[in-house]
């Protein structure tokens, strides 16, 4: 399944409470095998003995030394009372004997066709040679790998499967749920049978394949609704709609109408195996559609990301993998739990997993179950398909990232152009005038030195220190020089008078290996010799990044209202350069301010020429700048002053640039403390916006009991148990409660006292 295809089964999910990456998310192989004895010669398998459902699969009189299991991403958890148990045990099983002297004529052709294209030049007592290449031709294996689609997805991979069975009995009939391309439904006729591709939606293209081959009838319409219509088939193929509605619903058809079938159920693995996927618009009833997203699964971490197996429109994903009535073989578990008889499951641990399910008592079940043995108790297959699997998320977050940095490159390359006739036209060029010199921009110059600093405040009551401290200051509502007597101090802090009382340093590295970006984030984060303390948990940058990273084609500009001692100024500053933004600070305290900038001095140099530190509250920063840089779109993260009156005099300042704000991330929504704090965030966001808002929750969520449910030490503050750290706003569609549209920007501006 490509990002481009339909089945690629990836929104907004609640990224509270996180684990790390798991350490098994891609299972390795052995690393040693016992040395194997020289098996006897098994019997033939037509002469085995039928094995018993759910009993241990027979072996050859003499085995290999047993393997080490490997265990395949979502296998059968309850297996031991439904699934065969080769298809959970890893074993080491010799190849059947060469049945061509007993197959239909016309597979034995096949059969011979398919050998003398491979081994004509191969050695004598070497096989498959001709598949390596020859001296003479080296590069046959490559040329053919490269016609391969980058992912392995379509079911003509299982060819071989599919004529074990048919070796094993006669298929006259195939019902083919989900047709793909329609090419794959050549290999079922190719089998002798006639084959009915049901589809719901058919396109042009498919109805032009199908209808070129005489043995494909074309069935309009939705499984398992159609099945009742069709002739009982020999083989049924299921590879629809990859969730537990329908599969099982499908399941308890078949099993009920044609209990002699074959059934192969694809997507029995990851990542559909334990996950539903439904496709759009989904005609499944509420109660059987677990809440989706239009994001996908990847292998590296266990949460939904736009860069995993994403459905491009055409399907979306449950937000959560697991639990009750969830995922293809989560079906295939309750049919066979639920119908009764004596079925027997296995699964083909490759290309997301091909499970075969027939009833022991059925014609030819047990040969097909024993040529099948080498594909299901496969330790090589089902390291391969873990490995593929991994290979192939990380192949789709590169190209995810290397688009994002194409198309900023281009925007960049677009700004030095204007900014270069900009600079023409200033220095006048050919048949241009000399204009006069601009005023000095509002944005101060790295490379000139520090203006001399004012008074640094040290501790106040936000209210009373703005009023009657800050807005009498003459660089008050300006842009501040960074201060140059702190950047080679060991700990600027002490200079600029900040205490640092908890320590707390957020654990950017447990995300290690969900975002690439982020991991240089975090890497230089922690490559910084600094003291500090963060204000938000690694749940709150890491959520409010990705939030950054997945719509910051949609904005220029990241605002950091409240910057504290730089935590989250550094996450947005490694934004900075690899997604094109610029990045402004806000505070009220030019000395927190000029430790944020010297954090991200230390930490993200070349971002700096891009960051500007903005003496003020936010309803100053919006008069003063947002309002007359009319084409600025802005991401603005909220962290500053959190009682209830502050909070909704800065929301309230956005209404006048909202067509020039993209979003909000505003932090500690669930903060609570002393009633003379006032900390109610969330009160003043409903106060804004109703009680109906639309947020993503972003940060952690706190157990009740843990320490920080309880107030600390200094102002009393605590989280409220079990309710995000923050929320995101997109402003698109948000409706304003307030402020009245006659009120204007002044009113809720500082007044000196």
């Amino acid at each position: 399944m490509t990002r481009s295809e339909s089945g690629a089964g990836s929104g907004t999910k609640e990224t509270g409470d996180r684990d790390t990456v798991p350490e098994d998310a891609v299972t390795e192989p052995p690393e040693e095998w016992a040395e194997p004895t020289v098996p006897e010669e098994p019997e033939a398998a037509a002469e085995a003995p039928e094995p018993e459902a759910f009993a241990e699969v027979a072996e050859p009189a003499e085995t290999f030394a047993e393997p080490e299991t490997i265990e395949v991403s979502e296998t059968t958890a309850p297996a031991a009372t439904v699934v065969g148990d080769a298809a959970k045990t890893v074993e080491l099983v010799q190849p059947p004997v060469d049945e061509a002297d007993t197959e239909p004529a016309k597979r034995t052709s096949r059969k011979a066709d398919r050998k003398n294209e491979t081994d004509d030049d191969a050695a004598p007592g070497i096989v498959a040679a001709g598949f390596a290449g020859t001296r003479d031709e080296p590069h046959r294996q490559a040329r053919a790998a490269r016609e391969q689609p980058l992912l392995l997805h379509s079911m003509s991979i299982f060819r071989s499967v599919f004529e074990a069975i048919a070796r094993a009995r006669e298929i006259e009939t195939v019902v083919e749920v989900g047709v793909e391309s329609g090419r794959t439904s050549a290999v079922y006729a190719d089998l002798g049978a006639t084959v009915h591709c049901v589809e719901p939606d058919p396109t042009d293209e498919l109805r032009a394949v199908l209808a070129e081959d005489p043995r494909l009838n074309l069935v309009e319409g939705r499984s398992p609704d159609v099945l009742g219509e069709l002739p009982v088939a020999d083989l049924y193929v299921l590879d629809g709609d990859h969730n537990y509605a329908v599969v099982r619903a499908e399941l308890a058809w078949i099993m009920k109408s044609a209990p002699d079938a074959v059934v192969a159920v694809h997507d029995v693995l990851w990542p559909n195996g334990r996950r539903d996927a439904y496709r759009q618009p989904s005609p499944l009833a509420a109660e059987d559609v677990h809440p989706s997203t239009a994001g996908g699964p990847t292998v590296w971490h266990d949460e939904i990301t736009p860069v995993g197996f994403v459905g491009e429109g055409e399907r979306t994903v449950a937000v959560h993998a697991g639990g009750e009535r969830n995922g293809v073989l989560t079906a295939v578990e309750d049919a066979l739990t639920e119908g009764g008889g004596d079925w027997r499951f296995e699964i083909v641990p490759a290309v997301f997993g091909l499970g075969v399910l027939a009833r022991s008592g059925s014609p030819g079940a047990a040969e097909i179950f024993a040529a099948l043995r080498p594909y299901t108790s496969s330790d090589l297959l089902a390291a391969m398909e873990n490995n593929r699997i991994a290979l192939y998320t990380r192949v789709l977050q590169l190209q995810h990232e290397a688009e994002a940095r194409t198309e900023d490159a281009t925007r960049m390359a677009e700004t030095i152009a204007a900014q270069q006739q900009e600079i023409d036209r200033l220095s006048g060029g050919p048949g241009r005038p000399a204009v006069a010199a601009a005023a000095p921009a509002a944005a101060p110059r790295r490379e000139e030195p520090a203006a001399q600093q004012e008074e640094k405040p040290r501790s106040a009551e936000v209210s009373d220190y703005v009023s009657t401290v800050a807005v009498h200051h003459d660089t008050w509502g300006t842009f501040l020089e960074p201060d140059a007597s702190i950047a080679g101090l060991e700990n600027p802090h002490e200079a600029l008078g900040i205490p640092i009382l908890s320590g707390h340093h957020a654990d950017l590295k447990a995300f290690a290996g969900y975002n690439t970006v982020f991991d240089r984030i975090a890497d230089r984060v922690a490559g910084v010799n600094m003291a500090y303390e963060d204000q938000c948990s690694a749940n709150h940058y890491f959520d409010v990044f990705t939030r950054i990273e997945r719509d910051h084609r949609q904005a220029s500009r990241i605002v950091e209202v409240g910057v504290f001692m730089g935590g989250s100024s550094t996450v947005f500053a490694g934004c900075v350069e690899p997604m094109g933004f610029e990045l402004d600070l806000v505070d009220v305290n030019p000395v927190y301010l000029q430790f944020a900038y010297e954090r991200i001095r230390r930490t993200f140099p070349g971002a700096t020429p891009r960051v500007r530190m903005f003496y003020g509250d936010l309803p100053t920063y919006v008069k003063k700048v947002l309002v007359p840089e009319t084409a600025t779109r802005a991401i603005v993260h909220h962290d500053g002053a959190h009682d209830f009156n502050q909070v909704v005099k800065d929301i309230s300042s956005l209404y006048y640039v909202r067509d020039r704000v993209h979003s909000l991330a505003i932090q500690d929504t669930h903060l609570r403390g002393l009633i003379e704090h006032f900390n109610f965030v969330d009160a003043a966001v409903y106060a804004m916006f109703g009680v109906d808002v639309k947020y993503e929750p972003v940060g952690a969520r706190y157990e009740e009991g843990s320490s920080v449910t309880n107030p600390n030490q200094w102002n009393g503050n605590y989280f409220l148990a079990g309710m995000s750290e923050g929320m995101y706003i997109p402003f698109d569609g948000v409706e304003w409660k307030y402020p009245h549209p006659s009120m204007d920007l002044d009113t809720f501006l500082p007044v000196k006292r």
